[in-house]
């Protein structure tokens, strides 16, 4: 297998010198950590948080040393990541330019041997998402892109799906969810075709990708989403949050609330929306 990954990104023309900066930036901050989450795969040492979610030593190194790259060019910047020191208030995110980074995604497949995790880093300027990295050691490739760019797998453009992936609507969704969300969607669930890869960022990548037809999570932080939303908007998938979007984010913290959502193409937006307001209880 060829373990080298490509340094090609999409075409940058249209973007301003200092988002191109960092998007280039960006991607070699990404790269640097691959070999390193490859080596530990499956044998990181890992913990249980007060959360009850899990975090390994990579978790803490990964997001340690790449911000640390970022820092040196882009001090100013705003940094903040899932393992960041937990505050007793939100932090500000004041800069014009904020990185959001989730150094493993899907921590607990990948303490365990699961190859459905990645790296997902996200470039916000202004409080929104401009460009994601999504580096899918599964597939072990970088997915990159943002609305402005488009997106690319490797070295090759990608598309959310526009039809049916499957003859059933295929998509992602992580449980637990909401008990009366589940009572509205018992119907449906029994028809559609539901894949939980354990990866919130995994999933979104799958949309951009056009291997699922879209995506609805109801209980994704911040992290989860900042990187495969705009590669999601630049494979040409509608992202839309179901309650007040968390985008402009204007503070952070390890501790903030989920924010859910659904992304994906016109027949997964229009068949998941439908089955949420007809079975809807009066």
């Amino acid at each position: 297998m060829d373990r080298t990954l490509s340094n090609q990104t999409p075409d940058l023309s249209n973007a301003d010198p200092a988002l191109v900066d960092r998007i280039l930036a960006g991607h070699l901050a990404t790269l640097s950590q691959v070999e390193y989450f490859r080596e530990n795969f499956g044998d990181a040492e890992s913990r249980w948080k007060k959360d009850g979610t899990r975090v390994t030593i990579v978790d803490e190194t990964i997001s340690k040393e790449l911000f640390l790259l970022l820092q040196k060019d882009f001090p100013d910047d705003d940094y903040c990541s899932e393992e960041a020191l937990e505050t007793a208030e939100p932090i500000p995110t004041e800069a014009e330019f904020c990185w959001i980074l989730d150094p493993v995604d899907g921590t607990n497949n990948y303490a365990v041997g699961v190859p459905e995790c990645c790296i997902s880093l996200g470039l916000l300027r202004h409080g929104v998402p401009v460009y994601g990295f999504i580096y899918d050691y599964g597939r072990d490739n970088l997915l990159q892109g943002g609305k402005e760019f488009g997106s690319i797998e490797g070295t090759k453009p990608v598309s959310a799906a526009t039809e049916l992936v499957n003859e059933k609507l295929t998509f992602c969704m992580h449980f637990p969810i909401p008990p009366s969300i589940l009572t509205t969607l018992s119907p449906a669930l029994n028809i559609w075709r539901i894949r939980c890869p354990g990866s919130a960022a995994i999933g979104l990548a799958n949309v951009a990708t056009g291997r699922l037809d879209g995506c609805l999570e109801f209980r994704p932080k911040p992290w989860d989403c900042a990187a495969g939303y705009p590669i999601c908007e630049g494979a040409g998938a509608a992202f839309h949050f179901l309650n007040e979007p968390v985008f402009p984010l204007r503070s952070f913290s390890p501790n903030m609330g989920s924010c859910p959502f659904r992304v994906g193409s016109a027949i997964f937006h229009q068949e998941v929306m439908g089955a949420l307001e007809l079975n809807k209880p009066e």
